[in-house]
């Protein structure tokens, strides 16, 4: 069994800690037992750039932390070696049959190389410097399509589901009047 947290983000997103970093995100896994931490925020060229300093490739599709970027821990050194999977959110906002639909949907991408081609699809659309989870004016199947199309190998998951705002089963998305 594998115990993963694939919804994060980094310290390029709005509202986050500025230790959303890949040095605490490894360390807070090893100490949390999770084997498999998402890299969050894959859109945001500052943090691609970081990502691809701090990260080597382990297993396909996967990345753990340099050596040299590890933050030692006297309860964890040793035991746990957490890998990384490039992962991302984009906020979905758009019109559909007459009302406006609010979407988070998380990506996950099988390395950095297809994080920057989907990003430069991504930037030709709408503004993925300003935050970590971009917000474009893009239907959800539209998004897929462009994802799948950059990445045929990419995993696509609504995000928070049935939290009734920014998700795909909210309150806010089915509403009917009769």
């Amino acid at each position: 069994m594998y115990i993963a947290d694939l919804h994060i983000h980094s310290k390029y997103s709005r509202a986050t800690s500025r230790e959303c970093i890949p040095e605490y995100l490894e360390l807070w896994a090893r100490r949390k037992g999770i084997h498999l931490v998402g890299t969050g925020d894959f859109t945001h060229p500052a943090w691609r750039e970081e990502l691809n300093e701090k990260l080597i490739p382990a297993e396909e599709g996967l990345y753990t932390l340099r050596e040299d970027f590890r933050l030692h821990d006297a309860c964890t050194d040793g035991l746990l070696r957490p890998r990384f999977v490039v992962t991302g959110e984009i906020s979905s906002i758009y019109k559909k049959g007459g009302k406006v639909r609010k979407v988070h949907n998380v990506i996950l991408l099988p390395s950095l190389e297809a994080a920057e081609l989907l990003s430069q699809k991504l930037e030709a659309i709408g503004n993925i410097h300003s935050d970590g989870r971009p917000i474009l004016g893009l239907d959800c199947r539209d998004l897929l399509e462009i994802t799948l199309e950059a990445c045929p190998d990419a995993v696509f998951i609504p995000a928070h589901i049935w939290t009734p705002h920014f998700s795909l089963f909210g309150a806010f998305f089915w509403i009917q009047h009769y």
